[in-house]
């Protein structure tokens, strides 16, 4: 388990999101969606699948600090969040924040139904990682029972999702819900390696993660997860994109250590 940072809690608690950039971070993901209507209307099909992407990473972002309520949201808000950004990923919300929940309770461990990956090989993350994630909603449902209701509905809300881009498809000619699926899709079923294998396995000395740092000047929620991966563990009610700055205070030394990777197999 990380230790404490006692002595850098308080810097973390002075890193709260202002109002400007809350509603940009609440934002960004619908007018990446927004966005691809706007694509897949005019048919412009090649871009489609590339707003797909970052909206499904905006709405992983944003699900993510939903999580741990570092919005700054009242509850009900911050639950409509997990709801709302989890259809995105055309998954139940409260489905992934119990098992995150129980990720950050259990780092690393051979049970914790995110980062317990690290112990497989390489090759036993890529070919049975799909149905891993896959199995964590069942998983979801028996940790989190209190939440059972709102975790079948959001699950029954995804296949409708599915059923509305199929008819899409069968009766306007459209393959834009298809387009949109098949993104999401590919990049829930490789959740395993890109949310849980690499970024508990490769250190910050790595030239990918000192990569990730410089290029989250760029757009910081889709590369702080990997950036900074250890040090959310340290203070995860840190807003994402308000990690590169408590790791500027902090000094690299103090940042950069690494007490959240697993040196486990990597073949």
């Amino acid at each position: 388990m990380p230790r404490p940072d006692t002595p850098w809690k308080a810097v973390a608690d002075t890193l709260v999101l202002r109002r400007w950039h809350r509603a940009g971070e609440l934002a960004r993901p619908w007018l990446l969606l927004a966005a691809f209507v706007v694509v897949c209307v005019e048919r412009w099909w090649l871009l489609a699948p590339c707003l797909a992407l970052a909206c499904f990473l905006a709405a992983f972002v944003q699900l993510h600090d939903a999580m741990h309520r570092s919005l700054g949201l009242p509850p009900r808000v911050n639950d409509l969040v997990i709801a709302a950004s989890g259809l995105l990923l055309l998954k139940s919300g409260h489905g992934l924040l119990a098992t995150h929940m129980r990720h950050h309770g259990r780092v690393l461990a051979k049970d914790d139904p995110e980062g317990g990956v690290v112990h497989w090989r390489l090759v036993r993350v890529l070919w049975a990682g799909p149905f891993h994630v896959l199995g964590n909603r069942r998983r979801a449902l028996e940790i989190s029972p209190r939440t059972r209701a709102s975790q079948l509905a959001e699950t029954g809300l995804t296949v409708l999702l599915l059923a509305a881009a199929i008819e899409l498809q069968r009766r306007w000619g459209s393959p834009a819900g298809l387009v949109y699926w098949g993104v999401a899709a590919v990049l829930s079923g490789t959740m395993a390696l890109w949310a849980g294998y690499l970024p508990h396995t490769m250190s910050s000395e790595r030239p990918l993660v000192r990569w990730a740092a410089w290029g989250a000047r760029g757009w910081t929620p889709v590369l702080n997860s990997l950036a900074y991966h250890d040090l959310h563990h340290r203070f995860p009610r840190v807003p994402t994109a308000l990690l590169p700055a408590l790791a500027a205070q902090m000094g690299p030394d103090e940042a950069f250590v690494d007490e959240t990777i697993h040196a486990g197999p990597v073949g």
